[in-house]
């Protein structure tokens, strides 16, 4: 009876481990998902601490938006909007179907970029070497996909798009 107990505690010990692994993995360094940075709360310092260096900052007014992507094959970018106290005041997850809408023809890149942040990946086609396509992997509740945004020679959006036969073969492009 010792050695079952023993056993089954050891048992219990290595199921809570891998839990905990299989937690971390889903969740990555996602500091938001974990609830470590909260609106309303958190620092500037403390965002530093969580997430590191944003990866932009751009000013709208007095607010800063910080870009957190989490990638390159991450599905989650965040703009975590700072206000003028260093403080926290509101979180985005940006690669989401209402924000894919918002970008249209004629775009610019930096345009589309403080929309979505970073791109995941790019790629040209031989057929029309002029042209450059994003590609943002993200999740729609169930699989993940990637959202495409394409742009002329001059940098302009030319067109947007899903691709889900990239994921489906596993391609690496």
């Amino acid at each position: 009876m010792k050695n079952t107990a023993k056993v089954s505690k050891t048992l219990r010990g290595a199921l809570a481990v891998g839990f905990f692994s299989t937690m971390l993995t889903l969740v990555g360094c996602d500091r938001v998902a974990t609830g470590e940075l909260q609106a309303g709360q958190s620092t500037v310092a403390d965002m530093k601490l969580k997430m590191g260096e944003p990866a932009s900052v751009n000013r709208e007014g007095d607010k800063e938006i910080w870009e957190y992507p989490l990638g390159p094959e991450g599905t989650r970018t965040y703009m975590m909007t700072v206000n003028a106290q260093g403080t926290l005041e509101k979180i985005d997850q940006v690669l989401t179907d209402a924000n894919f809408k918002r970008v249209t023809p004629g775009m610019t890149i930096t345009e589309v970029r403080r929309i979505l942040g970073r791109n995941s990946k790019e790629q040209r086609f031989g057929m029309t070497p002029n042209e450059l396509t994003h590609k943002y992997k993200f999740n729609n509740g169930t699989e993940d996909l990637y959202f495409d945004v394409t742009y002329t020679a001059d940098g302009r959006v030319k067109e947007t798009g899903y691709d889900t036969f990239t994921l489906q073969r596993g391609s690496s492009r």
